[in-house]
This record gives C-alpha cells, structure tokens and sequence, in this order.
C-alpha cells in the first residue's frame, strides 16, 4: 500500500488545540495512521465519544501542496453530494467555525472529515464475485448522479501527462555521476536505470494515446478516479467510498481501469446492470489510464526519493511501492486488456479498435 510511514513533526496537544480553536472539539486522543501520500491522515477520537478523520497537508511538500489545489474542488462536491443525498455513503468534509471546509496554520493545513467505520479493502485483493458486484453497483450509482450536480465544482479531464518533465528529471539524474548517499538511492539507481529504454518507449507511447483521447469524442461523467481496495470501506454489507481528491468529469473508463483483466467480465455485467444500458468501451482510453497511472506514481515515489524524504523509512517504503506495485506490473497490462478485448467482443459480435499495433 503507498502510505507516508513517517508521521508529521507537529505534537498531538498542539494538533488538537488547533481542532478545539477551529472546530470546537474536545479531542481526547489522536492516532497517526499511515496511509496515502497526498497528506498525513489521523483518527480523532473526542470526549463526547465521536470520532473523526484528518488529513494534514505539510506546505512545504510539493506533492501535498498540489493535493492542496484540489480542495477548493473536491471538497465542496462531496459536501453537496452528501447533504444533498446524491450520494451519501462517502467521506465529506466538516466545515470549521467559520464555515470553511479547511484550517490553515502556519506549517500546515488540515481537513477534518466524518468518520466512517468498517473494514478497508486494501487487503481483500482477490475481490470476491460478491465485492466486485458490489464496487461495480457504486461506481454504476456514481456515474449515474453526473446530470444533477454542480459541474463549476468538479475539474474536467484534461489527460494530463504534466508529470514527464519531472520522470525525465529523475531518470537523468540517476544517469548522472552524483554519487549517492544512501543504499535506498543506490538500490534505486540499480533497479530502475535498466529499465530506462521500456520507461522512455511508455512514456511516447502515453504521449501517442493521449494525442487520440483528446480528439475523439467521450461520453463524460462523474469519476472518483482512484476506485481502489484502499478507498473503499465495508460495514455490514455497506460500501463507502472515501478519498476524492481525483474526482474528475472523465470518460467512464477512468473508473473501470482498475477493474480491467480477470474479474472485468462480473465487475463490467455488474457496471452494466446498474447502469440500466449496454456501455461501449475505448480500449485505448483504458491503455492510456492504464499506462498513466504506473508512470506517475513512478514519478512521484522518484520525486520522493531523490529530493522530498528526509527519512530511511519512507524511501525503503518508497523503492518497495517502485519494485513490487509499479515496474513489475507493466507487462501485465496488454494481456489483461486482450482479455477486456475479447469479452468485449463475444458481447458485441462487432469490431474493436485500437492502435496497439503502432505501439
């Protein structure tokens, strides 16, 4: 799982007079939990026995303070989504005193957000038949509301690849003579430089992907973006859905790419039952999500690395997310989107195109 292993160096009594001044809660305790990486995550517990969660963005993280950016949209959109009953089994905000949706102190930032019990899914992988129906029925709900919420509030996809400047970056610097201090580093060097020719092949051919995205027409919904184990909770048979800060208006194959290969057949009959309508695909639509999300969260653990951690424990934690959930699962993608292909196919009868060939 990506998480932040190191906790934020602010002391709990001052993290939660911060709480009491803002939102006016007794906290009686807080617990760093280390999960995600887009801002420190925290459960309070309060005397009166309720209980919250918080994220803490550090402002002198670069990638905290582009999950920073995000607030202004997310933020707003599951407040509505919610009180509004849209969609209700979902992490959203609780506003402070002064009815704003985010603290700011002088190091830091926080978010305080209601707390939802039950089971993560991080580590249920293999999804049941059971699990996948049940993810598939969410999404399929989610996608569903896209007509009656406020679009003003919600960032619309734009295939970003901004991240290849910085990919490009770290792999000079790995090709360069500094000599680096640290074994993470090292490790790093050893592992990832031959594999510069495939990352450098990925990226043109993200670049090529994208190019037909942007030209082709897409029917455009409400995505959460990141529909993993990590951000779902299970509580008597109930599905939540919890980190937002990816929420896009996109092509309903940002939402599926995680669910491409082996159980796409249930996840993609589910999808489809609660959708109410046969759903056409974009195989390259689901290529380029596919190759996107390995190369930047590549990016960002390089990032982390070379230039953000200031501990050995969050680079070890770092090199492993590289080692053993990114580089190693690249050659999984076309076979399991020949197997998307090819139940695609025996639905339809018809002709699927793709420019993998050129690839």
């Amino acid at each position: 799982m990506n998480s932040l292993e190191v906790n934020f160096r602010v002391e709990d009594h001052v993290l939660a007079k911060t709480l009491d001044l803002a939102y006016g809660i007794q906290v009686e305790s807080i617990h760093f939990i280390p999960m995600g990486d887009s801002a420190y995550s925290y459960g309070v517990n309060c005397s009166n026995g309720d209980r919250f969660y918080l994220k803490l963005f550090d402002h002198h993280n670069d990638r905290q303070r582009m999950s920073m950016e995000r607030l202004s949209h997310y933020l707003p959109l599951t407040w509505e989504m919610f009180h509004q009953r849209l969609f209700q089994n979902i992490t959203y905000p609780i506003k402070n005193r002064s009815g704003d949706f985010s603290t700011t102190c002088n190091a830091f930032t926080v978010v305080l957000f209601n707390y939802i019990h039950g089971e993560s899914l991080a580590d249920a992988y293999p999804f049941s038949n059971e699990i996948l129906e049940s993810i598939a029925k969410s999404v399929a709900a989610l996608h569903r509301i896209t007509p009656n919420i406020d679009k003003s509030l919600v960032r619309t996809e734009s295939f970003d690849i901004s991240f290849e400047c910085d990919l490009e970056k770290c792999i000079s610097l790995l090709e360069s003579t500094v000599t680096f201090d640290n074994l993470s580093k090292q490790s790093l060097r050893e592992h990832v430089l031959p594999k510069k020719e495939q990352i450098y092949v990925l990226l043109n051919f993200v670049r090529k992907l994208r190019l037909a995205a942007i030209s082709d027409n897409h029917e455009y919904v409400l995505c959460h973006g990141d529909m993993w184990g990590g951000n779902l909770i299970r509580h008597d048979n109930v599905l939540f859905v919890i980190d937002w800060e990816s929420a896009l208006i996109a092509p309903l194959e940002f939402d599926l790419i995680g669910y491409i290969g082996e159980e796409f057949d249930v996840f993609f009959s589910a999808y489809e039952q609660h959708t109410g309508k046969s759903v056409a695909l974009d195989l390259d639509l689901l290529r380029f999500y596919a190759y996107r999300h390995h190369l930047r969260n590549l990016t960002n653990w390089l990032l982390n690395i070379l230039y953000r951690n200031t501990e050995n424990a969050q680079n070890e934690n770092d090199l492993e997310m590289i080692l053993y959930h990114c580089m190693n699962r690249w050659d999984q993608i076309e076979p399991m989107l020949k197997e998307v292909e090819a139940n695609l196919r025996k639905r339809s009868g018809g002709c699927l195109s793709s420019i993998i060939d050129d690839k």
